[in-house]
């Protein structure tokens, strides 16, 4: 393919990925909360996010099993058909049936996200993945604006409301289908030899064995009272038996002396801006600034100029190559937070003058102009970090490689962003925001180690 068209495909199919995950994150709290359910409850929700996290355990299953656009299709189909279950289902009074479908829902879009990654992987070359990733992000994030932003509003207009919201999503969700199936197919490289017969059906036992325990585990659940145990035996017994279908292939690939600075590159590099961004919204709360200011400055502007960053890095990476990327947009991402510590160090005075719902002075400017340089800059990292993960993968086993690296990466972001109130509440907002820029130096430093990784053509 040419590259327009490339970008194309990628562009309908990165809004495709990221508009399931912008109603489950930005669309749900809000739903289930002016329907009166608990915090206590939405905080809960939090768990139904664990396939983004363990979707590496069935990747396996995308590669070998049928095409990209087939996986992508069926899962768009399967979400769209949730979407319209959820006008059947109070929410008032979330059962075991509403949230098996919020399960549901997660697991697949998780699935669905495996393929489309797989997709990007297959299309790309060094050359392009640059363009490749900040068309990607773009379109991913652009996809949030929309799920979480738009879908909002029209929830809140009588004419529409929650039924028309679902109504349309599950429009969306069936011509992101559609569009999936007309998208070109890629030839993909041969995924080996297989492994020996014994070997398989050794294996194949060994997945029985396993799936019978999950299920055994989870009927002892239903009828014991230590259901969170049961259940989370079960969970690690169905994940094991899935992650059973790993070939050797794939196992030496992850296991060799030469992936473990990779490995550790993956989880350090985007850390500092991890722990940074967990906090930037409470930042601006315990300022005072307003929900309004956030929403128009933090989210809306920073989400648009995180895009810009994005494509910015793409031709950057198209002219001087992804380890450059990575190095000079890597320190440009360390050196945003110093603008978050500044703000939070200096005394400056506040303005009072107000203009279309934002506040003026010394302080809000400063706190908007910080604001703006860590969302460019994050675009800039995020494109380069991508390109890099594509990078690693080939073709024949793609889905599972990028899912595996993406998870080492997830599992690092979600511990920073974990441990970030303990740090703030330890140390204070400067101090720990001087903490987020010194998290990002082991990254960089890692990069002379696995320059070699790095397939520059």
């Amino acid at each position: 393919m040419q590259l327009r068209r490339k970008l194309t495909w990628i562009a309908i199919l990165y809004f495709a990925e990221g508009f399931p995950f912008g109603i489950a994150y930005d669309v749900w709290p809000v739903y289930f909360r002016v329907h009166g359910v608990s915090l206590r409850e939405i905080g809960l929700m939090s768990l139904l996010f664990l396939p983004y996290t363990l979707k590496a355990a069935w990747a396996p299953l995308v590669d070998r099993l049928g095409s990209r656009q087939q996986w992508i299709a069926a899962c768009q189909l399967a979400l769209g058909g949730l979407c319209l279950a959820l006008l059947a289902l109070d929410p008032s009074r979330p059962g075991p049936v509403l949230w098996g479908v919020l399960f549901a829902f997660t697991a697949l879009s998780a699935t669905q996200d495996i393929s489309i990654d797989a997709y990007a992987v297959d299309v790309s070359t060094p050359q392009d993945s640059g363009f490749i990733n900040g068309m990607r992000v773009s379109f991913y994030r652009g996809a949030l604006i929309f799920a979480g932003g738009l879908l909002l509003l029209l929830a809140d207009l009588p004419a529409i409301g929650w039924r028309g919201v679902w109504l349309l999503a599950a429009g969306i969700c069936a011509a992101a289908a559609l569009l999936a199936l007309a998208s070109p197919r890629v030839p993909r490289e041969a995924a080996g030899a297989n492994p020996p017969a014994t070997h398989g059906a050794r294996l194949g036992r060994w997945r029985l064995a396993l799936l019978a325990a999950a299920f055994l585990l989870a009927f002892l659940a239903h009828r014991s009272g230590w259901q969170g145990l049961w259940l989370t035996l079960a969970v690690i017994a169905g994940t094991l038996a899935v992650a059973s279908f790993l070939s050797p292939e794939m196992l030496r690939w992850a296991w060799r002396w030469e992936m473990l600075p990779v490995l550790a590159f993956v989880v350090l590099y985007k850390v500092g801006d991890s722990a940074l961004g967990r906090m930037v919204k409470p930042f601006w709360v315990d300022r005072g600034m307003s929900p309004t200011e956030i929403g128009i400055v933090s989210s809306s502007v920073g989400m648009g100029l995180t895009i810009a960053g994005a494509l910015a890095a793409g031709w950057f990476i198209q002219k001087r190559g992804i380890f450059a990327g990575l190095l000079w947009l890597g320190i440009a991402q360390l050196v945003s937070n110093f603008g978050y510590v500044a703000v939070a160090a200096l005394d400056l005075p506040r303005g009072d003058m107000s203009l279309l719902g934002l506040s003026f002075g010394p302080f809000q400017t400063a706190l908007y102009c910080a604001s703006a340089i860590e969302s460019v800059c994050q675009g800039l990292g995020t494109a380069a970090f991508l390109s890099f993960l594509m990078n690693l993968c080939d073709r024949a086993h793609a889905a599972t490689q990028y899912a595996l690296l993406s998870a080492a990466f997830a599992l690092s972001r979600d511990v920073a962003g974990a441990l970030s109130g303990i740090g703030v509440e330890a140390f204070g907002y400067a101090p720990y925001f001087t903490l987020t820029a010194l998290l990002a130096l082991p990254g960089l430093a890692l990069l002379p180690w696995i320059r070699g990784a790095i397939r520059e053509s």
